[in-house]
């Protein structure tokens, strides 16, 4: 079911922006949380705790729309894909974290970051197109 260049819509794209906006925000408060409760402020990995779970709503709501779009040809099939692997990636770097392998919590979290930005580079090359 690919979709036409031509079908993909500028709504469709500057709504997952936006999302993906508020998930790029919730990660990039993650190293300071982090770096917080490293420094000896106890109440910084509640912080922690809470961004991280924010993130997975974030990301499952970044799904659900990213599919709906999709599903009705406003956005391109990659990007319903990214966002899927996204949000299993958020919740497979959550449990890391909770079950305390830092080891790869924490560059798996830098890798989202970096992920995140690639994306909106690469959507607003495609809202350009429009």
């Amino acid at each position: 079911m690919a979709i036409a260049q031509s079908e993909v819509t500028t709504k469709g794209i500057r709504i997952i922006r936006w999302l993906i906006f508020i998930n790029l925000a919730l990660i990039a408060l993650q190293p300071i949380s982090a770096g917080l409760f490293l420094s000896g402020y106890g109440q910084a990995a509640m912080a922690h705790r809470g961004v991280g779970s924010a993130l997975q709503l974030g990301g499952l709501i970044q799904v659900v729309t990213a599919v709906i779009l999709w599903r009705r040809r406003r956005i391109p099939a990659w990007l319903a894909g990214v966002s899927i692997g996204l949000f299993v990636i958020v919740f497979l770097q959550a449990g890391l974290g909770y079950k305390k392998e830092y080891w790869l919590h924490v560059p798996i979290g830098v890798g989202l970051f970096g992920w995140l930005m690639r994306l909106t580079i690469r959507l607003e090359t495609l809202a350009m197109t429009r």
